[in-house]
């Protein structure tokens, strides 16, 4: 491995926040590797109090672990770190200790696996130096094919060159002051992401997807290029509608009735305030509009009684503090 410094620390705790689709994915390439299909895009968020994130912490210890939300992790799971962080440093050669991992999720609506892969990722690169930050993404792209979004923040595009996936940071989070988004939060059970990915590849018309989102992404540049907020959000509405329709034709439901009634809600008399809807993997359905409308939003929340949460765009995975 490139880049890496002999051991100076004897642990890093750093933070990183979930994220969510904004051009979405469908598709990896195996479940070792998890590079992703096609071209796909995604934002970091919060919420304003900024208590929505992971929190891990990298140590030397006498006995290797992996705990994630206070569970020790099975150390023969295909998607522990324990064997990328071997690539690192497996033992500590002046103190025999080995690396261990406890990480927590704080208050995670979705995308909790984005957020500890960041975390993880950010702190190996801090206690070993790693100034390659390409393959330090694709090295913890195994724990979550969506990392990239979360380890960069503010909105990203993760694109295939040459077959190797590469996130770029488009904008930050002041270039979404002014919006707020709004997750309606349903209680259905989610669709394992791999049930999605396994699946969706098998459409006829997976080829088109592969082409619609590498369209997708370029005109996502050019808006981002422009700071058009609006129409950044207005081509994720599109791409969920579009992602949805092809999930549901290999037999894979992800919008319940419920949350379809919600969705024909936000499109009935748009000309009221402007509002995007998104929809990832998961059973929250999540509304983006301008801050001087959230409270529109809470009012269609509460009149449906469904619980609601106003989130922000977030940034890049950090360090917290070292010891």
């Amino acid at each position: 491995m490139q880049g890496i410094k002999s051991r100076q620390l004897n642990g890093c705790e750093t933070l990183a926040f979930p994220t969510i689709g904004i051009v979405l994915l469908g598709g990896i390439s195996d479940s070792s590797k998890r590079y992703p299909l096609h071209n796909s895009a995604g934002i970091a968020y919060t919420s304003q109090d900024h208590d929505i994130y992971t929190r891990t912490r990298l140590f030397y210890s006498k006995e290797p672990s992996v705990t994630v939300n206070g569970h020790r992790v099975d150390p023969d799971d295909p998607r522990t770190p324990s064997h990328i962080l071997s690539r690192y440093a497996a033992v500590d050669q002046l103190n025999g200790k080995h690396l261990s991992v406890s990480s927590q999720n704080n208050g995670i609506i979705s995308g909790s696996s984005d957020a500890g892969a960041a975390a993880l990722a950010k702190a190996s690169q801090e206690m070993f130096g790693i100034s390659d930050m390409r393959s330090l993404e694709n090295d913890f792209r195994s724990i979550s094919e969506s990392v990239g979004r979360s380890l960069h923040g503010g909105l990203t595009v993760t694109e295939l060159i040459d077959g190797v996936p590469v996130s770029t940071k488009l904008l930050g989070p002041e270039d979404f002051s002014d919006y707020v988004i709004v997750a309606f939060m349903f209680s259905s059970v989610r669709n394992p992401s791999d049930a999605i990915h396994r699946n969706i590849v098998k459409s006829p018309v997976y080829s088109k997807r592969v082409i619609s989102t590498a369209k997708k992404c370029n005109i996502l540049r050019e808006l981002a290029a422009r700071r058009n907020i609006r129409g950044i959000f207005e081509l994720a509405m599109n791409d969920t509608d579009e992602y949805h329709s092809l999930l549901e034709s290999v037999g894979v439901k992800v919008i319940t009735s419920e949350m379809q009634a919600l969705i024909n809600r936000l499109k009935e008399q748009r000309e009221e305030f402007w509002r995007a809807y998104l929809v990832t993997g998961g059973t929250n359905v999540f509304v983006a509009t301008e801050k001087q409308n959230v409270s529109k939003l809470e009012e269609i929340a509460l009149s449906l009684n469904i619980p609601s949460k106003k989130l922000i765009v977030a940034g890049a995975a950090r360090v917290f503090v070292n010891f």
